[in-house]
């Protein structure tokens, strides 16, 4: 019997709850109507809740799992895909290590035409050398020109060889391949070796030349001489030419190279920048007497003259090398009349002067100090003293005194060039019958354009000379004296050097170490005491005898 469907709950079926099962949606059915029509009832929702947020959580979770493990999954595979190409190119691209020891040389592999298949390294080595140095001895390049004809081998240009690279390329290499070796040169080497050409072409450089012409005096002028240029290889192309012809393995070929002028590697400029007049200083000396010079003066001024000469032509062409000192005792001698000096007067005790060998020296060592002095930053003073008494031919502090085995001077060339002295003597304008100038010029590396050093003496003190020293002598006759020194004062001189830049001064740049002090003297001298004799009176004459007629 059919049974209208109440809408409560069915207790004869499973107990389950609507969380255990499924929710169902019940389609509606057709029922019949009290006058047989059709109506429709909705079943109900037997289950009215929603899932629970623990259910939602847990499914998102696994989703997440699952999305992880195929990107793990995914990521290690393009790993192994990656690495796998990389081992495949390298494999395909890179050398084979092969044992250069046991390895073998494949079939059909050649290195410059030398057939090594199957062969070890160590069984065709000896071989290869062997040809590869042959070959290289037999580089011949040959340089020809109407100007000119050279070779140049392969020791000119110091050439190497890759055979051992291509030896290792060969043994790692495939099969059926041909090696060839490659020559690498030395462009300083081929630099220089056309050089060596040039230098010896039909037409090398001349390069610019000084000689020193000595007049009969002993003044001394350059004569410069202006080099000329030569025909030769030019340098860059003919490199470029040769290591074009070597990298075509073209190893004995003759070459048409370019010709170019060679300019002198010295030019006069050149030569004047390191060899130029760079001081000069001059003073004067009496080479003959006057109407009121004494006998004794007449004798021994001559004899002066000749000492200051030949102490002059001592000097003369004298070069002091740069860390070198310039010793005036030892180039000019020991002054002694065995070694051909004159007696001539020289100062003796520190306040007279009496005659000895080679009197008159002093002027010429005094003349190169001042003439030392304007190259200052060339030289070192090493020793150096002043006279006991201001001399006559220089400013006070400007001279400079020597004495054999006793005093000297000398100075110390602190450049980085050599230093010629020249000394010569010249005619004075002024007095050309009785007085001569004594030159010293210095010539060496010229100074910066524009400078000059120049010295200047400054006079600090002066006293007179103390009461005159008069002693009495029974060897002189009353009325007649012997001067002995005359009276001199004392002076006390700074002396400095000043730097010039185109005249005008600069700085002060050095003090000569002093001052310089002449002790000055008082008059010396002996006057007669010895009674004058009488006069003995003269017999007369006798008359001289008649002549017989």
């Amino acid at each position: 019997m059919y049974e209208k469907y109440s809408g409560l709950p069915d207790t004869t079926k499973s107990t389950r709850t609507s969380e255990d099962r499924p929710v169902e949606r019940i389609e509606s059915r057709p029922a019949k109507s009290a006058n047989s029509q059709m109506e429709f009832i909705q079943s109900p929702n037997r289950n009215t809740t929603q899932p629970s947020a623990n259910r939602i959580s847990a499914r998102k979770a696994r989703a997440r799992k699952r999305k992880i493990l195929l990107a793990g999954i995914s990521l290690v595979l393009l790993v192994l895909i990656v690495i796998a190409v990389l081992v495949l190119v390298k494999s395909c691209s890179g050398p084979v290590v092969v044992d250069p020891v046991t390895g073998t040389f494949r079939n059909g592999v050649t290195i410059n035409g030398t057939d090594v298949s199957g062969k070890r390294i160590d069984e065709v080595r000896a071989q290869l050398e062997s040809n590869e140095s042959t070959m290289m001895d037999r580089i011949a390049i040959t340089l020809s020109s109407a100007e000119m004809n050279a070779t140049i081998t392969g020791a000119d240009m110091s050439v190497t060889s890759n055979l051992n690279e291509v030896i290792e390329q060969a043994l790692s290499g495939g099969a059926n391949q041909n090696y060839s070796t490659k020559i690498s040169i030395d462009e300083a080497a081929l630099a220089t070796r056309i050089d060596e050409i040039n230098q010896t072409s039909s037409k090398p450089p001349v390069n610019a030349s000084v000689t020193m012409d000595f007049s009969s005096s002993g003044k001394p002028n350059p004569q410069y001489v202006e080099g000329t240029p030569g025909v030769g290889l030019d340098v860059a192309s003919t490199v470029a030419l040769v290591k074009q012809a070597i990298d075509a393995c073209q190893c004995q070929v003759m070459l048409t190279p370019t010709i170019t002028n060679i300019p002198p590697s010295q030019t006069i400029a050149d030569i004047q920048a390191n060899f130029s007049q760079i001081a000069k200083f001059t003073t004067t000396y009496d080479f003959k007497g006057t109407a009121e010079s004494t006998p004794e003066q007449m004798e021994f001024i001559p004899n002066r003259a000749f000492n200051v000469e030949k102490a002059a032509a001592e000097i003369s062409k004298y070069v002091v090398k740069p860390g070198k000192t310039f010793s005036f005792n030892d180039v000019v001698g020991d002054r002694t009349v065995e070694n051909g000096w004159k007696m001539a007067q020289g100062i003796y005790g520190g306040d007279r002067t009496t005659p000895q060998a080679g009197g008159g020296v002093c002027q010429v060592s005094t003349t190169l100090y001042n003439a030392v002095l304007q190259i200052y930053p060339y030289v070192e003073i090493v020793d150096r003293q002043f006279h006991s008494f201001p001399s006559t031919y220089v400013d006070m502090g400007l001279d400079a005194t020597v004495d054999t085995n006793h005093i000297d001077f000398r100075f110390k060339n602190v450049s980085d060039h050599d230093l010629y002295i020249y000394a010569y003597p010249s005619e004075n304008k002024k007095f050309k019958s009785r007085k001569r100038d004594i030159n010293v010029v210095i010539y060496g590396k010229a100074l910066p354009e524009g400078h000059e050093y120049k010295t200047r003496t400054v006079l600090v003190a002066e006293e007179s000379p103390g009461p005159d020293e008069i002693t009495e002598t029974k060897k002189l006759y009353v009325g007649e004296e012997d001067v002995l020194a005359p009276a001199r004062s004392k002076y006390i001189v700074d002396v400095f050097i000043d730097h010039y830049i185109n005249g005008e001064k600069v700085e002060e740049i050095y003090r000569v170490p002093g001052p310089d002090v002449y002790p000055g003297n008082p008059l010396k001298k002996k006057v007669g005491i010895m009674p004058t004799p009488s006069p003995i009176p003269s017999p007369s004459p006798t008359p001289s005898p008649a002549t017989a007629p």
